[in-house]
């Protein structure tokens, strides 16, 4: 019983102990730039969905808009026809 009661007490000690070590190596929400969170627009991708005759599943493409333009001639932010 006094080997449980210690495995016990030294489980909760090492569980509350967890948080506080994590909290201290998190970097703060000040020290990061608005910048590095959003994402730039050159590396934007947009993804759509092109189905396949013979196939359920929807097949998904994503690319940049540079490369949409390029590759297929199609504005992904163009309005839908």
């Amino acid at each position: 019983m006094r080997k449980f009661i210690t495995a016990a007490a030294a489980s909760l000690i090492i569980a509350t102990a967890a948080p506080a070590m994590a909290r201290d190596t998190a970097p703060s929400a000040s020290t990061q730039s608005d910048e590095a969170s959003a994402p730039k627009a050159d590396t934007k991708r947009y993804c759509v969905a092109t189905k396949t005759t013979g196939s359920r599943l929807a097949k998904k493409l994503c690319k940049t808009r540079a490369e949409w333009m390029s590759d297929d001639n199609f504005d992904p932010l163009a309005p839908e026809r």
